[in-house]
């Protein structure tokens, strides 16, 4: 099956089985490094990506559902100023994921702070669905805040 998505800002037309995982297609097909591992959609939430700005499991997106969509992988996203505040505030917060969890949280944290997302609840909710235990829900908190506010500053200054 033809399916036309752009993965990374490159337009593309794939002729994959519309059930394959977006996590295998990034990993076999496009040879993309943001995901090492298939967990055969256990949900570990290590294969996080953006799709049209929101965060989701690649594992547990088939194919057919990516027809028409945005995908950034962490290696687009690594390149972004939004990248650069998250890890400003990383700094600023003293915390930091471990190097196994890092991308997905990363990417997940930047979906909370773009739709400015500051219910401690909420993004513990959202934090839980990455099985690494290396940061506390407080810490993604503060991290969100910090974020959200650095990405303000940043966008004062602009205008």
């Amino acid at each position: 099956m033809k399916i036309d998505a752009i993965i990374d800002g490159k337009t593309l037309s794939l002729d994959i089985n519309s059930n394959k995982p977006l996590s295998l297609i990034l990993m076999e097909d496009l040879a993309n490094d943001s995901i090492k591992s298939h967990c055969q959609g256990n949900g570990c939430g290590l294969c996080v990506v953006l799709m049209d700005g929101k965060a989701v499991l690649s594992c547990m997106v088939p194919a057919f559902q990516i027809r028409g969509k945005s995908i950034i992988t962490f290696e687009s996203f690594s390149k972004s100023r939004n990248y650069r505040d998250i890890e400003k505030a990383y700094e600023a917060c003293k915390v930091r994921p471990c190097p196994i969890c890092y991308k997905a949280k990363t990417m997940l944290l930047e979906t909370l702070i773009s739709q400015g997302i500051t219910d401690k609840g909420e993004i513990q909710r959202e934090i839980s669905s990455i099985r690494c235990s290396c940061m506390e829900a407080e810490s993604c908190y503060r991290v969100v805040l910090s974020a959200i506010e650095i990405r303000r500053r940043r966008r004062a200054r602009k205008s």
